[in-house]
């Protein structure tokens, strides 16, 4: 059973706003409907919507969104098709008594419209993507780690691929090791190295879910490796590589693509 922590809520500043634009308009909706009285539409996409929210703010409070977007998605179409039918059921009323709760009834609906449209691109893109890359820009870090907690060794630099690359020796001595061969062939989907820069006072600011398993090169010690599902403490979130450190205190550089900032 996944533990609920709306932390993880708090740290999603677009999720956050979006989802209290999408609850102040299903309040706003909510309270119009109860005033209209007699709308079965309207109260079906009132029920349906709440649904929506407690679900989706769930999926993020229990880090599930990996495994539900595509439920969602599904439920975000549907959502998207009953409240276009509302507001154009309530903007269309203009001839019977206090036509203003129709009025209010469809400036919820239609918050809630925007809200979804956020949504889409929030529960639909794919962690590679532009817009997905800007979301994550947002995401706010969830403490620091002790200042203890830091890479034994000098500051040294890893720049692949070439035909060979030094290894690095971290064992506090900063000696460097013999060449070894540049990094084997990256599978479909994996990034490429960029210039990482493994800095030996750094703060864990940010935690981060492995979205597949990944295998390091066994020649290399700077990678790391780890399963779909492993939580990663990380440096910093910017380029393909991020220096990150496993729960057991191993150190090393994992690619972005394969996780998922929390």
């Amino acid at each position: 059973m996944f533990a609920i922590d709306f932390g993880l809520v708090l740290a999603q500043p677009f999720f956050l706003c979006s989802s209290i634009l999408f609850a102040a308009g299903w309040f706003i909706s909510f309270i119009a409907t109860c005033v209209i009285g007699n709308a079965p539409m309207l109260w079906v996409d009132i029920f349906y919507n709440l649904f929506l929210l407690l679900g989706a703010t769930l999926a993020v409070a229990t880090n599930a969104v990996h495994n539900y977007r595509l439920v969602l998605l599904t439920f975000i179409a549907g959502s998207m098709t009953l409240l276009f039918n509302c507001i154009d059921i309530t903007i269309s009323i203009h001839n019977v008594f206090n036509a203003s709760r129709y009025s209010a009834a469809a400036a919820g609906f239609i918050f809630q419209s925007f809200a979804l449209i956020f949504w889409v691109v929030y529960f639909g893109a794919e962690e590679e993507s532009l817009a997905k890359q800007t979301i994550n820009g947002f995401t706010m870090p969830r403490g620091n780690s002790a200042n203890d907690n830091t890479i034994v060794g000098p500051t040294t630099t890893i720049v692949s691929p070439q035909p060979q690359h030094h290894q690095i020796n971290m064992n506090g001595q900063g000696q460097y090791g013999s060449p070894i061969p540049a990094q084997q062939q990256l599978q479909p989907g994996q990034p490429n190295y960029s210039s990482v820069v493994v800095t030996p006072t750094a703060d864990y600011a940010y935690k981060a879910r492995a979205l597949y398993s990944y295998e390091a090169n066994p020649e290399d010690n700077n990678e790391l490796s780890f399963t779909k599902g492993e939580i990663l403490e990380i440096v910093d979130n910017k380029g393909k590589w991020w220096q990150a450190r496993k729960p057991d205190g191993t150190v090393g550089i994992a690619p972005s693509n394969y996780l998922q900032l929390i």
